[in-house]
């Protein structure tokens, strides 16, 4: 059944639903029962309206997890959430209006960089975004390390600027999808945040209420990836794809590797620092550069803007080398208020900040790995990142990598610059940055996408 049917089939009371109605639901789903779309949409409107409690809908989650969740079971779900609130209808004028979500990674500030570079090619790129948990902040809590940027705006602001400027980055409305919102904070209280329908429709939902027309989803495997193993993620993107088909947005989605961190920088400010320094440098060579010129090449396929992969390819590397991606971020941080002469000037003193401990090699040889997960767990432990959503963030704290995977070093060579807050113990960090190293003979460079999937390719 597509989403349309099913929201059209489906007049909410969540009031007249009692306990008693409830627990048939999660009996069912706890025996292995398919669940219908109306008793998906009114257990989703019942817990957002305050009507079926917390511990009633952790015991269906919990089922869920253990049960696993349908396709049919999957768009009811994201149906649900999408009529928990409103959505942001944009103007046709602004179509082909792209987006892009990222299952979540080591030094992934493709988002930074992706945004001003898609915009610069005349499209429309309204992109929501959140703050993290895990080992570093979400985006959001990356680009509020520029002084003065505002994440938050009103939807007639977003739309103001989205037709002055071609793009933003901000934090996620208040008024869409806001079940998704209460539903995430008890999945990650819940142990539930894994199961994979939960999670197309947590994406999906957020993905079609901002108003997108083409989007897609940079599903990562690896050390440092959602997904231990390729095959899984290709499984996943094959799964969001076909599922996102039942949906207006058309969806494509692109298998990365996240076995070593994402570029050199890994914390909030640095990494920040480090999208700035490609774009002034038009560095299209980075493994950070060439991931978005893939992504973003992908993108203008499915949306009917270039001919073939490599033609969109070519368009988006253009932006760096000419310089417009520059302009085009720069005017977006500019219109959300965002100093970036400030923050220069700030990062000129991350010293005071926080404390550099430089890493060098005990032998000499070439990188053969650099563990993502390793690094990602260091940076959170020195404040990067956060276990719950109450946590401060320490935008200065981090790693920048002086040496790549397939890089000749000699002992002694510096591997890397840890930016530890004052008082840690810098030999401590050091041993642990250095385990996350490891040296042999040369290795083999594998490529960071190996499958994009869209509704025509996938199974």
């Amino acid at each position: 059944m597509r989403a349309g049917a099913i929201a059209a089939s489906v007049r909410l009371a969540p009031g007249a639903w009692y306990d008693s109605t409830v627990l048939e639901v999660i009996g069912r789903k706890q025996r292995g029962i398919e669940l219908g779309a109306e008793e998906i949409s009114r257990a989703i409107a019942g817990f957002n309206s305050g009507v079926i409690p917390d511990y009633q809908m952790a015991a269906f989650l919990m089922a869920a997890y253990f049960q696993g969740l349908s396709d049919d079971e999957t768009c009811a779900l994201t149906v649900a959430l999408l009529e928990s609130g409103g959505r942001w209808k944009l103007p046709a004028s602004f179509m082909p209006a792209l987006d892009k979500h990222s299952t979540g990674g080591v030094g992934d500030k493709t988002t930074l960089l992706l945004v001003p570079m898609l915009a610069a090619v005349g499209m429309k790129v309204p992109k929501m975004a959140g703050r993290g948990l895990g080992h570093t902040g979400g985006t959001i809590d990356k680009l509020e390390s520029i002084p003065g940027m505002r994440t938050a705006m009103t939807r007639d602001e977003a739309m103001a600027q989205l037709e002055r400027v071609g793009c933003f980055i901000i934090s996620q409305s208040e008024e869409l999808v806001p079940a998704e919102k209460k539903l995430y904070a008890l999945r990650d209280a819940t142990g539930t945040t894994a199961q994979e329908g939960l999670i197309i429709s947590s994406i999906l939902s957020k993905k079609i209420a901002c108003g997108a027309s083409h989007v897609i989803i940079d599903v990562k495997h690896g050390s440092g990836g959602f997904f231990p193993h390729e095959a899984q993620a290709y499984d996943f993107a094959e799964r969001i794809v076909q599922i996102g088909g039942r949906f207006k947005p058309s969806f494509a989605a692109a298998v990365t590797a996240m076995e070593h961190p994402l570029g050199k920088a890994v914390g909030n400010a640095l990494e920040v620092a480090e999208v700035i320094q490609i774009l002034d440098e038009r560095d299209a060579s980075s493994d950070v550069s060439q991931l978005c010129i893939g992504l973003g090449g992908a993108l203008l396929v499915l949306a009917g803007k270039a001919a073939s992969h490599a033609y969109g390819e070519d368009m988006i590397a253009e932006t760096l080398l000419d310089g417009s991606a520059q302009a085009k971020f720069r005017e977006m941080i500019a219109a959300q208020g965002g100093d970036l002469d400030m923050f220069a000037a700030e990062l000129d003193t991350i010293e005071a900040k926080a404390m550099q401990v430089q890493v060098t090699s005990p032998m000499p040889g070439y990188i053969t790995g650099i563990d993502a997960l390793t690094i990602a767990e260091f940076c959170r432990s020195e404040g990067a990142g956060r276990l719950s959503k109450e946590d401060k963030i320490n935008r200065w704290t981090g790693i920048v990598l002086r040496a790549a995977v397939g890089d000749a070093v000699a002992e002694g060579g510096l591997l890397a610059e840890a930016y530890i807050r004052h008082g840690s113990d810098c030999g401590a960090a050091r041993d642990d940055v250095l385990k996350a190293f490891s040296i042999g003979d040369k290795p083999e460079r594998k490529p960071l996408i190996s499958a994009v999937i869209t509704a025509e390719t996938a199974n």
